[in-house]
């Protein structure tokens, strides 16, 4: 691999680690809690975003100089605000189109 494609290669492996965090709520719950409904588990999908996105805060404060909670709670609220937005423009979209 050339030197100048390793950033993206990193971008592409970061995002779908970290991409595939709001899925285990729904693949792995329903293994070890097989009665759970379909809201309970996009609340724990939900859950373990913010958890997520939370320690990601946490991590990229070790590469500034801003303390880490403030880090932690800045990515939570964006991260939380941009799937809050795409959440509502899907369903729009879903009320818009006749399925």
């Amino acid at each position: 691999m050339m030197i100048k494609q390793f950033p993206g290669v990193v971008m592409f492996s970061s995002f779908a680690v970290f991409g595939s965090f709001p899925l285990l709520g729904y693949v792995v719950f329903p293994t070890f809690f097989p009665d759970m409904t379909t809201e309970s588990l996009f609340y724990s999908a939900c859950a373990v975003t913010g958890i997520v996105l939370f320690g990601m805060g946490c991590v990229k404060s070790k590469f500034s100089a801003t303390n880490w909670f403030l880090c932690g709670m800045e990515t939570l609220l964006l991260g939380g605000a941009c799937a809050t937005v795409a959440y509502t423009i899907g369903q729009l979209v879903d009320g818009l189109v006749d399925t």
